[in-house]
């Protein structure tokens, strides 16, 4: 019975012992938070005290990585190790291989027979693709136009800009997500084109500072030239805007025969004979004549006058002028 007791109460000394240096066990910095593109490599390191017995890393809540103070237990190629010593402390390094979009997920590393556990998150990012319909762009010169950058499968999603290698009179875009499809982003280029050059989208993922790129080649054209049917509208316009105001026709050397202005009357008027060579008759008809034969008669070439003397009636002089 004594002996009994005395082989428990070894255990309870041996697990007491065993708890205290386990206790003394402890993480002193544990991962941080990772994120990578997919297909390199993530890098996650965890510092604890000496007198570790096993030091295991999880990935998703599964095992993934083991150490012991004799060497690693490898069950996946992907996950390979690294370690460092100082005098107070050993660093374990994890380095996962290609990594892959599954892998995003919490991490752990953490040490037998303590409570003590270091956590981080893993994110895997994909460059998703880039397209333009077309990689030869064929616009007008002064013309606004548009171009269309398409980027899909991205996670998560990129800020896009443009690069401008061509002349414009102006130029301005906007990004936006895909009505209905939120893994699609779209930027639509505005541009005013006055020579040939290429255009180049960018996509870039913020937190890792990388990107893609895809550049297409524009080229501009002469704007077509005026068809006939438009040739002839722009006469008839110029034609009756030269007709509609006389005046501007007669200034301009080319005379309206159906408008007669008072100015041309007046002139006229004024190159007509003077009336003092006349001698007024008591029977003058001249005057009944109508505008046009009186202008005949004064137009036409002169003739003598002629003289009459009456020997009966000194007094009665008739002096007659014809014309």
């Amino acid at each position: 019975m004594e002996g009994s007791w005395r082989d428990v109460l070894a255990v309870l000394v041996i697990l007491a012992q065993l708890t205290a240096s386990g206790s003394s066990y402890q993480i002193i910095e544990g991962p941080q938070n990772v994120t990578v593109l997919k297909g390199s490599k993530a890098r996650f390191n965890c510092t604890v005290t000496h007198g570790w017995k096993l030091l295991m890393w999880t990935l998703n809540h599964m095992v993934v990585l083991s150490l012991t103070p004799q060497g690693p237990i490898i069950t996946n190629d992907r996950f390979t190790y690294a370690s460092y010593n100082s005098t107070d402390s050993f660093t374990s390094e994890m380095i996962i291989q290609d990594v892959r979009p599954s892998d995003s997920g919490p991490l752990q590393c953490s040490l037998q027979n303590s409570h003590g556990v270091g956590s981080a998150f893993l994110s895997v990012q994909v460059m998703g693709t880039l397209n333009i319909p077309s990689d030869n762009l064929i616009v007008t010169e002064g013309e606004p136009c548009n171009v269309t950058c398409y980027a899909l499968g991205w996670t998560s999603l990129p800020d896009i800009s443009w690069e401008l290698e061509v002349p414009v009179s102006h130029s301005s875009y906007n990004s936006f997500l895909e009505p209905g499809n939120f893994m699609r982003v779209l930027s639509v280029l505005d541009l005013t084109p006055l020579g040939n050059g290429t255009l180049t989208c960018v996509a870039e993922l913020k937190d890792l500072q990388a990107s893609k790129s895809l550049t297409v080649n524009l080229t501009v054209v002469q704007p077509p030239p005026e068809s006939t049917y438009q040739n002839e509208i722009r006469k008839s316009a110029n034609v009756r805007t030269n007709t509609a105001d006389p005046e501007t026709k007669l200034k301009s050397g080319k005379e309206n025969y159906g408008y007669s202005s008072d100015e041309a009357r007046a002139a006229q008027t004024a190159s007509l004979p003077p009336k003092s060579a006349e001698v007024s008759l008591p029977e003058k008809r001249s005057s009944s004549l109508p505008y046009q034969e009186l202008n005949k008669q004064r137009l036409g070439p002169a003739t003598h006058p002629r003289v009459s003397f009456d020997i009966a009636s000194p007094q009665k002089v008739r002096n007659v002028t014809l014309v």
